[in-house]
């Protein structure tokens, strides 16, 4: 059984040290230094454990990098090595979300979530820990009601499925199912975890059953630690949760000492390529939003201003800031309603002397299609978007034009760093797909040609990545969807907050 050892974080230390900019960009924009690794875990040898300290647990590398900064799992097992009564098993809450889509076959047809958890829990069971599992699974109101009386909902949204998906996704090894995350049947599983040798793993049930979760009840949260019995850590590696205020998220690491309490790999590494604060001096960030309404990305608009250099704005939300500008806009989306916060928002960005940019081109059609081939049996023409011409009345912009695209090239070449969250256009129905593959296509190359750190998050985002065959191509892909938004408008994510910081 092989522990992590710290030789690299000493080298990227002495690294950081000398070279702050280069070291940055350069970890950040490391093709293996994703912790949310597609590998396929199997059982512990000598030789697999070596290749995965070196190759998939890389948080010690950006968290050194970044600081001050959040007590991650590394630190944990490195304070329990130390610890005199290292013989005996230490046991690990762990909040993942393995909230997957499941059939109604009950299979599940999505992984990654679970995927993400692995690199912390390998961790974790090669150095001899037991590790407790809490997550919840879609909305049980029925459940938490009482009223799921055929007991059909307890069924559908039961983690049981996941417990056996994670066993084999880990080459094998024995995943011991709670049928309750509290009570009677909660400590009967974690019973069952070795008390020498440790690497057991125990998935408690839906943590969600219960209203105390959402409500983060006191009680409830004590209840889990009291069924557990024996808590020596815990970590949430639950990135896509941080922004709820639950009890599994926040009341339970409020309850223990802030010394035993940590990120995991998935969680540090979505801090470390979304937070603006730790980017050196001299370095340029640029970000791209888009969408369809100002409404919803408004919060992330805001606090990107204050963050980023250049933002790039597009997608639907683009023709209110159009209009705004005095722009005809045609019959293209618009929110009259946020039509001022639109001006108010120009007007921010000249006062801070920030780059906003809005399509110069747009490619438009006089009614929405329903696909592809009624697209393309369509007339479909590209309006300049300038106050004296603009969209003609009777047509929508559904894409971007090849101005925007070639501008964008300008705009966005020489960023350090490059987040993007929202596409172009209808990018799922051809011909309109062609401003978003430009953008994609471009990011690709910054990141490649110029070490750019490209970080992509949103689900519209990810699904153009994988449209064009492209999620290899940049640094790294957030998981994250509400928690992703909230981050990138800098809020502060109850479930980070509740981690102690190490400076």
């Amino acid at each position: 059984m092989t522990s992590y050892k710290n030789t690299k974080h000493n080298a990227v230390e002495t690294q950081v040290n000398n070279h702050r900019q280069k070291s940055y960009r350069r970890s950040l924009s490391r093709k293996d230094s994703s912790c949310c690794s597609d590998t396929k875990f199997e059982q512990p040898s000598e030789q697999n454990s070596k290749a995965t300290e070196e190759e998939d647990f890389i948080i010690p590398d950006i968290m050194s990098i970044l600081s001050p900064r959040k007590r991650n799992v590394f630190d944990l097992l490195e304070q329990f090595k130390k610890e005199d009564d290292a013989s005996s098993s230490k046991n690990l809450v762990v909040r993942v979300d393995f909230n997957v889509p499941m059939n109604a076959q009950g299979e599940i047809t999505d992984e990654s979530r679970i995927r993400g958890a692995l690199p912390t829990l390998q961790a974790i069971v090669n150095q001899g820990c037991n590790a407790i599992l809490l997550s919840h699974m879609g909305r049980p109101k029925l459940v938490q009601k009482g009223e799921d009386t055929d007991g059909k909902q307890r069924k559908q949204l039961s983690l049981r499925p996941v417990a056996a998906k994670l066993s084999e996704l880990m080459g094998g090894r024995k995943v011991i199912f709670g049928e309750d995350c509290q009570g009677l049947k909660a400590k009967a599983a974690v019973d069952q975890l070795p008390s020498s040798g440790g690497g057991g793993i125990v998935l408690l049930e839906n943590v969600r059953f219960y209203k105390g979760e959402e409500k983060n009840e006191a009680d409830f949260a004590k209840g889990i630690l009291e069924s557990i019995g024996n808590v020596d850590g815990y970590v949430n590696d639950a990135f896509g949760t941080c922004h709820r205020a639950h009890a599994s998220v926040y009341g339970i690491p409020k309850l223990l000492d802030p010394q035993v309490c940590g990120v995991g790999c998935l969680v540090a590494s979505e801090i470390a390529f979304l937070d603006f604060g730790a980017i050196p001096e001299g370095e340029r960030v640029s970000a791209i939003i888009g969408g369809s309404k100002v409404s919803t990305k408004l919060p992330v608009i805001k606090g990107l201003l204050n963050q980023v250099d250049t933002l790039v704005l597009g997608g639907g939300l683009a023709f209110t800031f159009l209009k705004a500008q005095g722009v005809p806009i045609g019959n293209s989306l618009v929110e009259e309603s946020m039509i001022e916060t639109a001006k108010e928002l120009l007007e921010e960005a000249q006062a801070k002397g920030k780059t906003l940019f809005i399509p110069l081109d747009a490619v438009c059609v006089q009614d929405f299609p329903k696909d592809s081939a009624a697209a393309m049996a369509m007339d479909i023409q590209t309006f300049d978007l300038v106050p004296s011409q603009g969209i003609q009345d009777g047509w929508m912009g559904l894409d971007v034009g090849p101005k925007t695209v070639e501008a964008l090239t300008k705009v966005l070449t020489g960023s350090s760093k490059l987040v993007f969250n929202g596409p172009m256009g209808v990018f799922e129905i051809p011909p309109f797909d062609v401003g978003t593959k430009g953008l994609v296509d471009l990011l690709a190359r910054l990141t490649k040609d110029e070490g750019c750190v490209t970080v992509v998050g949103g689900g519209d985002s990810v699904a153009a990545l994988e449209a064009f065959g492209r999620m290899k191509d940049v640094s790294y892909v957030s998981t994250g969807g509400g928690a992703t938004l909230e981050l990138l408008a800098g809020d502060v994510l109850p479930g980070v907050e509740a981690i102690g910081t190490i400076e």
